[in-house]
Order: C-alpha cells, then sequence, then structure tokens
C-alpha cells in the first residue's frame, strides 16, 4: 500500500523553499493561509492560495503510492521524502503514520520554523449515535497515544517546532468529582487482560490463582468478541474515564503507557476485527476521556525527563 515513489530527476532542493512553514491539521475551526512562506493542508482541506500544498495519504486519494501531493515546488520529491520519513515512523508506531505527524516530523528536519496549529492527535473515537453498526472511525486506524509520544519527544527536543495545541490540560477538572476516590490501580483494569492474552496463558481453575480470576474479571476485556457481561464492562470503561488524572499518573510509567497504545486503535478495520469497545457505540463514548488520562501521564512523564536531563 505504502509504495514508494522513486522518480527523483533534477529536483530542486526543497529545504530551499521551505524555510517557514505552516501546518494545518483538520479540526475544527477557521483558519487561515500564513502571510509568510508555505501551509501544509490535509485530505479533503481545499484552499486556493499560491503556497498551500494539500498532502493526502494515498489510500484517501485511491493512489498506490503512500501519499499524494499538489502543489508543492516538487511534488514528486516530496512524496518520496515523506513516505521515507513514513516509513520510519511505522517501525516506532507499529502502525502506519499520520499525514500530519508525518508532515511536521520532516519539516522539522527542513525548515527553520515550523507552526502546527489546529492539530492534537488526539481525534475523536467516540462514535455518533446515528453511525451505523459496520461502519468505523476513519481515525480508528491510526495510533494516536503514539504518534504523541513522538510528537512530544520531538517537540521537546527542537527548538523551530511551535505546536501549543499538543499540550494537555488535566482532565479531571471536566469530570464530576462528586464521589470519594477509589484506590486502585487504573493500569491493572486497562492491561491485565491485554497482557494475559499477550503472554497467552489460559485462565482454568487448575492453572489459576483464584485472585487472579478475579482480577481478570474486573478488566478491561480486549477482545473482538462482545464480552459476555456487557453492563459490567462499560461500569469499568466509565469508572476508568471517571478516575482523577493524578491517580492516574501514581501508576503510570513508560512501559505500560506504551503497552496501552496498542488498545485504541486498528489499523486494517476492512480485513481485521477491531476490539469490541472501538466499535461499541455506549463504550467508545468512555475512550476519549481515558486516552486524555493516557496523554497527559505522557505529558508529564516527557516534561519531567527533560527537566531531569537540563539540570
Amino acid at each position: 500500500m505504502h509504495t514508494r515513489n522513486d522518480s527523483q530527476a533534477s529536483s530542486p532542493i526543497l529545504s530551499e523553499y521551505f524555510q517557514q512553514v505552516t501546518v494545518i491539521g483538520n479540526a475544527s475551526g477557521d483558519w487561515q493561509p500564513a502571510q509568510i512562506g508555505h501551509t501544509f493542508i490535509f485530505n479533503g482541506t481545499q484552499h486556493e492560495a499560491d503556497k498551500v500544498i494539500n498532502i493526502c495519504n494515498g489510500p484517501y486519494a485511491g493512489s498506490h503510492y503512500a501519499f499524494v501531493v499538489s502543489n508543492s515546488p516538487d511534488n514528486d520529491q516530496l512524496v518520496s521524502l515523506l513516505t521515507e520519513v513514513g516509513e520510519t515512523l511505522e517501525v516506532q508506531l507499529t502502525c502506519w503514520p499520520s499525514s500530519g505527524l508525518v508532515t511536521i516530523l520532516l519539516m522539522s528536519l527542513m525548515a527553520q520554523q515550523v507552526n502546527v496549529q489546529r492539530m492534537s492527535l488526539l481525534p475523536s473515537l467516540a462514535r455518533p449515535d446515528d453511525m451505523p453498526a459496520n461502519e468505523y472511525l476513519p481515525c480508528m486506524v491510526h495510533n494516536w497515544l503514539g504518534e504523541r509520544r513522538i510528537a512530544l519527544g520531538l517537540q521537546l527536543t527542537s527548538h523551530n517546532i511551535q505546536w501549543p495545541a499538543l499540550f494537555l490540560d488535566d482532565a479531571s477538572p471536566l469530570l464530576p468529582q462528586d464521589n470519594d476516590p477509589v484506590d486502585i490501580n487504573p493500569f491493572e483494569v486497562l492491561l491485565s487482560d491485554a497482557v494475559r492474552r499477550r503472554q497467552n496463558k489460559l485462565l482454568s481453575p487448575d492453572n489459576t490463582d483464584p485472585q487472579f480470576k478475579v482480577a481478570q474479571r474486573l478488566a478491561l476485556q480486549v477482545s473482538s468478541d462482545t464480552p459476555d457481561n456487557l453492563e459490567v464492562q462499560y461500569a469499568l470503561l466509565a469508572a476508568l474515564s471517571n478516575l482523577p488524572s493524578v491517580q492516574w499518573l501514581t501508576y503510570a510509567n513508560q512501559s505500560d503507557l506504551i503497552l496501552a497504545e496498542s488498545l485504541f486503535y486498528n489499523q486494517y478495520p476492512d480485513s481485521q476485527a477491531s476490539y469490541w469497545y472501538l466499535i461499541d457505540y455506549q463504550a467508545s463514548q468512555y475512550l476519549d476521556t481515558i486516552r486524555h488520562h493516557l496523554a497527559y501521564c505522557q505529558q508529564v512523564i516527557a516534561l519531567t525527563a527533560k527537566q531531569a536531563n537540563a539540570e
């Protein structure tokens, strides 16, 4: 699917053109092309200005190339460079990256100044109530938490990127705080079934500790099969979403955060069954807040590491 375009006839060096660039994401809100330098937009976004470059991922544009570019100083060379960056990111994400992250990483290596707008790398996983059961959200095909992990590292180590929308506030103020805090490790609820399945251990009365069996029943079921007790699973997802961010931070570590990335995407939903909660209307309503907690933990850990390295 992601075939590289190798036609690089004597193309000009693009870095001569991309000294100052603005990257406009597909989030809601008004936008205007930058008055100085080039502006990048994606997929269905349209604009007629001279220095506005549109980048589509190949499947969206019906192409066998990884990307389709229009209106750049050298479309073929830019496609080739984007594809090379995309293939590098794919290894780090275990998933093909979004066009936005690929473009930002490439421009961070080429341009003196990169401004990013309308892009938090957290598009909503909440299914609309009128969405047919056999359809999936297009954004579900990317590993957004993994992209944020890479983007934070890029932002915190590069001096030429301005990306205010990347940084999140604590999700806790968005949630009702009427209930007393519950002393649980949210990562155990979120990940214990995923860990069990990854290790391919079978649960049975003969080979499983009884306490572990109880814990598994109180874990998010990470399967394409509909859980036997949906109401318990809905309650678990609701409880995870309503925990304060500080409780997630108390138990967060980089290893668990990276493992959690795999729970929130399916690169091939047309041919590979998705986890049940990604395509279940009620379950999906809790996913964005849970991801927000995880993304906030990523952010705090990354900022703490940067501060420690600076000392």
